[in-house]
């Protein structure tokens, strides 16, 4: 499989199957340009032209991996809002991966018993997603939620996108997902709104301030400057 140093893999089908009875080399080969192709022209319409697109078989029983790999920002930067793009995004990796994986199945005449496994992997667009969702929710439950329970989505959210930015290979990615959680560090409220019948103790409301200070210190236009 190639290196890509400073691309993201978007999306990949994984396909598993056993061989047909007394395929030839020459029809895998032929298998193999007819999924080139076809990941091609699909990837190139419901990414951007400019992805990269890589069929590896594995031979023995068959395993194929499709592999879509780019750029996080110019697959959505023409949807306009970050978090729509992203939604966007994960719906087209997420229909071109099933795409991809029921033409290897077709080509490989594959079904049932011979399927030992197939994934539809959705890569780092299906991490950013999550991601995007925790703070939706948050955003709009707020007020709805006791303090600490919206510390604690703050600590979530602050971890899984270090473990996410941490996956991330393209700065210009890495730098448009930061810029949201700015713009989200920025909005959360202090102190926290709450229901009227869950106040919150002395407690609660240091844990929050805290967590949300430490929060501030890696995202939000009051974050330390980095060195």
């Amino acid at each position: 499989m190639a290196d890509y140093i400073d691309k993201n893999i978007l999306c990949q089908a994984y396909v598993h199957v056993d061989l047909p009875v007394g395929i030839t080399p020459e029809q895998l080969e032929t298998i193999k340009q007819h999924l080139t192709e076809f990941a091609n022209s699909r990837a190139k319409f419901f990414v951007y032209p400019e992805v990269e697109v890589e069929v590896e078989f594995k031979e023995g029983s068959l395993k194929t991996y499709i592999t879509i790999a780019g750029s996080i920002y110019v697959a959505i930067v023409g949807y306009g809002e970050f978090r729509h793009g992203v939604d966007y995004l994960y719906t087209d990796v997420k229909r071109l991966a099933d795409t991809m994986v029921a033409e290897s199945l077709f080509m490989t005449k594959a079904k049932h018993a011979s399927i030992r496994r197939t994934e539809a992997r959705t890569g780092v667009v299906g991490s950013l997603k999550l991601l995007v969702d925790e703070i939706n929710t948050l955003e709009a439950s707020l007020g709805q939620i006791s303090v600490d329970e919206a510390a604690r989505r703050i600590k979530r959210i602050k971890d899984d996108a270090e473990v996410l930015i941490s996956n991330v290979r393209d700065d210009q990615d890495i730098d448009s997902i930061e810029d949201d959680l700015d713009r989200f560090a920025d909005k959360l409220p202090e102190p926290c709104p709450y229901p009227l019948d869950r106040r919150p103790d002395d407690l609660a409301v240091i844990n929050y301030h805290d967590i949300l200070a430490e929060f501030r210190k890696t995202y939000g236009s009051r974050k330390k400057k980095k060195k």
